[in-house]
């Protein structure tokens, strides 16, 4: 198959890497690749290509990379928005003058007009269409509080959204309960394979394995965005309150960037927390080598209703490969940490309960952490592994490409 993979913000050995990831496996089995991705970095704000330099192709790791020069943004207003239409906008423009003809495109549904874009592309170039649902907008806009649903904007990302369920030939879904949206937005629920992230083993061999938390104080972990979902507020309230009470056996690692982070950083500095270190994100290459540090790796969100389609957090299977225990604060129709055994779920938006779980954690003894974090292991190994996805995602294209026919 030629598959192009038309993304906004992945970038090969990125912060954010599915699309990249996913290309890798297919390369592996014998399928040529095109990934189609921002040059303007989402999370460091970077630019990567020379200013007089519309795209730039390169091949990295024999996938076929098109880097996109689109409208620079550093926050959620209205340069964003000109971002995400630069992208579509350039997207097709490249499409147009590469020669070769794909078999199947694959868009994503955030942003929607990148979705659009790769709609368009498959059309133009005679191509099936995959629809990648990796957040459900404009909904989970509303959710978290960005978009209202009588805006305009809504309606016109819901007519988008629509459009392209019932365009696509298969929809890939990286949560696990979307069927009934799907249906409701006029198309087929028999078109959905879930699809959720996956996790590259490679990545972790060769590290530290975890002694159980011998020596205090014991490091508690969260790698991961502070956007408007994430809840990255709480581990600090939890941070106070053990400071409070002078429990001095926890440090925390706060590794990330986002819009709340700001809010969390004063709010430590308003408290002298003496027990928090923020610290700037990491490429995903770097986050097996950095998660050894953890003694225990913590995901947050808030309990908003953008989770009722399922959970499907990178963080967590990545801290699962860690083999150190997790910790998510969240409420979602599927638990990981539940049907793993490898941690501790509470209530979301909750210090008292994050810190009832850390002080329980505490009094654990050494290989009963040990376990707990290779049961996670276990877990993941089993149902997450990149090279399983891999095949499910090739099967997903072929029958893609069969649909059209």
């Amino acid at each position: 198959m030629n598959i192009w993979y038309v993304s906004a913000h992945d970038q090969p050995k990125g912060i954010s890497s599915r699309t990249y990831d996913f290309s890798r496996e297919l390369v592996k089995r014998g399928h040529q690749v095109t990934m189609f991705t921002n040059s303007y970095c989402h999370w460091t704000h970077e630019e990567r290509l020379d200013p007089r330099e519309k795209w730039r192709i390169e091949e990295i790791d024999d996938i076929r990379v098109i880097w996109l020069r689109t409208i620079h943004y550093t926050d959620n207003g209205w340069r964003r928005g000109a971002n995400m239409l630069s992208n579509a906008w350039r997207s097709i423009q490249v499409a147009q003058t590469l020669p070769d003809k794909p078999d199947v495109v694959i868009g994503p549904s955030v942003p929607l007009g990148t979705g659009w874009a790769a709609l368009k592309i498959a059309k133009m170039k005679d191509a099936a269409f995959v629809f990648e649902v990796r957040d459900v907008w404009p909904i989970a806009l509303v959710d978290d509080g960005g978009l209202s649903k009588r805006s305009p904007v809504y309606y016109a990302f819901r007519l988008i959204e629509k459009y392209l369920y019932r365009k696509s030939q298969r929809i890939s879904a990286t949560m696990p309960f979307i069927f009934d949206h799907v249906s409701e937005s006029g198309s087929n629920p028999v078109k959905v394979t879930w699809v959720p992230n996956g996790v590259n083993f490679d990545c972790y061999t060769g590290l530290a394995g975890y002694d159980g938390g011998e020596k205090f104080p014991l490091v508690a972990m969260y790698v991961g965005g502070f956007g408007n979902a994430h809840d990255v507020i709480t581990l600090v309230r939890a941070a106070n309150i053990l400071q409070q009470k002078g429990e001095d056996r926890y440090h925390f690692v706060l590794v990330g960037d986002g819009v709340k982070r700001p809010e969390c950083q004063q709010e430590a500095l308003l408290y002298s927390l003496s027990n928090i270190e923020f610290r700037d994100p990491v490429l995903k290459s770097e986050v097996p080598s950095l998660q050894t540090e953890a003694d225990i790796l913590i995901a947050a969100v808030l309990d908003s209703a953008a989770y009722r389609f399922g959970l499907n957090l990178n963080k967590i299977f990545d801290y699962f490969a860690s083999e150190r225990p997790v910790i998510f604060s969240g409420n979602a129709p599927n638990d990981p940490i539940a049907e793993s055994g490898g941690g501790f779920s509470i209530p979301p938006e909750n210090p008292d309960a994050m810190v009832e779980v850390l002080e329980k954690y505490l009094d654990m003894r050494p290989a009963e952490r040990i376990e707990m974090g290779k049961r996670g292991r276990r877990w993941v190994e089993k149902e997450f592994d990149m090279r399983k996805l891999g095949d499910r995602m090739e099967c997903l294209l072929s029958q893609a490409i069969k649909d059209r026919l």
